[in-house]
């Protein structure tokens, strides 16, 4: 089989990128097994600046997703307990984040076309990528997105090296039903432990997640879920009593970056281009930066008549991204490093940094547009 792109991966990075290239090329397919999301837990949060270009994309994700409304950021440390309301009116916004279950996700994005079959060999040629696959099948294809993770197969094909940094903590994730209705709050809690963020799903459920050092979340995690749930309600006083509704995952924490995301014909974007804790709710929001990067760079490429996966047209990726995602990436490792620690020195530092924003609104409003744009 010899198409145009070909973008290996199966969630919704490859779906939406599978998509939006639609137009820049006359084959584009979507490589990947085919998988069940009916009973997937997880939640992906929308800012404001991802809705615009998926409506841009004809793809609604309102009619699935819950609207964030509100933000409460709490810390403890010497001056007792500290918070701050941030709202969608403070940021000039309808909405800080559409909230909505990976499954939904899927569900309101358009078919694309699938070769549903494992990716278990790619090598890169002067002219084309060869892409073998579990059934036997192989695809050539003049230009491949990487859109398959962590450990994608294509992104080292290629050689792209991804530079990872440990940040020290670990994360506990789980989604939860609330025993009060959430009404469109999150909230983020800094406190002894380390952070707790509910983040609002549907009506009563939100995802849970819990960041400290890697003991301290090895620690609970060896606990019975009545135990972990009980532990986690007395961090809170918001929503009630927390319980779980699905299965809970623990995972260390690292920032990820590839400083050449395109070479030898192949890009990688997504999580195969770089990876960020769940903080600040930053993670598939690149990744559709990413895609919007990629397409408004092929599609004159494709209208010109040049080879789409040129090493010249490749080349000009890089500049159009790396700056967002570096600087997005430290800004959430400085974050990560005051944010996440319960220390002394930490705490006076979060709670002197979250008055100070409370007391001048330009300040606050300016930090939330960066963040929701």
């Amino acid at each position: 089989m010899l198409v145009d792109i070909a973008v290996i991966g199966n969630g919704p990075t490859a779906r939406l990128a599978a998509h939006a290239l639609r137009d820049c090329g006359e084959d584009v397919v979507m490589v990947g097994p085919d998988v069940d999301r009916s009973a997937d837990p997880r939640t992906t949060a929308l800012m404001p600046s991802s809705v615009d270009s998926l409506d841009t994309l004809g793809i609604d994700v309102r009619t699935k997703a819950t609207p964030l409304l509100d933000l409460r950021i709490e810390t403890t440390g010497p001056f007792g307990t500290v918070s701050e309301l941030f709202t969608a009116t403070d940021a000039g916004e309808p909405f800080l984040a559409q909230n909505l279950f990976i499954r939904d996700l899927m569900d309101v994005m358009p078919d694309v076309r699938q070769h549903k079959a494992t990716v278990t060999g790619v090598q890169t040629l002067a002219d084309s990528v060869r892409i073998e696959t579990d059934d036997g099948r192989e695809i050539r294809a003049r230009l491949v997105v990487a859109a398959d993770g962590l450990q994608s197969i294509a992104r080292e094909a290629a050689g792209i090296r991804m530079r990872k940094k440990p940040l020290g903590r670990s994360a506990l994730c789980v989604p939860v039903r609330l025993e009060h209705p959430h009404e469109r709050l999150c909230i983020e809690r800094y406190d002894d432990v380390g952070t707790l963020t509910l983040i609002p799903v549907a009506e009563h459920d939100a995802s849970l997640i819990t960041i400290a050092s890697p003991d301290e979340i090895a620690a609970l995690a060896a606990h019975s879920d009545e135990a972990i749930e009980r532990k986690l309600t007395r961090r809170q006083d918001t929503f009630g009593h927390i319980a779980f509704t699905g299965q809970k995952a623990v995972f260390p924490l690292a920032l990820g970056f590839t400083p050449q995301p395109a070479r030898e014909r192949v890009i990688a974007i997504g999580e195969s281009a770089h990876i960020a804790p769940p903080i600040a709710a930053q993670g598939w929001n690149m990744s559709v930066r990413d895609i919007m990067t990629l397409r408004s760079l092929l599609t004159p490429a494709a209208a010109n008549g040049e080879d789409i996966g040129s090493q010249d047209v490749l080349d000009a990726y890089a500049p159009r991204r790396q700056v967002d995602v570096a600087s997005r990436l430290s800004a959430i490792g400085a974050l990560a490093g005051v944010a996440t620690r319960p220390a002394g020195p930490q705490k006076l530092i979060r709670q002197a940094g979250l008055a100070v924003i409370g007391q001048f609104s330009v300040l606050k409003r300016g930090l939330m547009r960066a963040g929701l744009r």
